[in-house]
């Protein structure tokens, strides 16, 4: 192996590299952001029946679903902090707006609920979208 295809397979080996990081930091975010929802429905939920006031709040911090969302979000928070290191904030925030698609999937797949053409088709736009952003970076 010569010197230049060292230097390029060097290369190529940071750019997957970077490029894997990248998409796995984008999955992470996107799961925990859109489990935080989903859980803080659920917690919600199991909150219906205590009247808002300090035995809400007491319920509210015991409830395991609502545990969990505090713990995704804290999650999410690091992660994207994680991301905005690489990424400039005119990019990464509109691909944030994948948690909409992650929260209508797992509120349709976890909670069984009904999931409109509409709101298809509004998943579809925001693909479309993001999709168009990815094409912009890349011309």
């Amino acid at each position: 192996m010569n010197g230049e295809s060292i230097v390029s397979h060097s290369a190529t080996h940071n750019w997957l590299e970077k490029r894997s990081t990248s998409v796995a930091l984008w999955a992470m975010l996107i799961t925990s952001e859109s489990t935080a929802q989903i859980a803080m429905k659920l917690g919600g939920d199991d909150l219906t029946t205590t009247p808002f006031g300090l035995n809400w709040l007491t319920a509210a911090l015991t409830d395991p679903a609502v545990l969990v969302a505090v713990g995704c979000y804290m999650s999410s928070f690091l992660i994207w902090m994680l991301i905005l290191r690489s990424t400039r904030l005119s990019v990464a925030f509109p691909l944030s707006s994948l948690v909409f698609v992650g929260v209508l999937l797992g509120s349709w797949l976890g909670l069984g609920e009904h999931i409109s053409w509409l709101h298809w088709v509004g998943v579809l736009i925001i693909i479309g979208g993001i999709a168009l952003l990815a094409e912009g970076e890349n011309g």
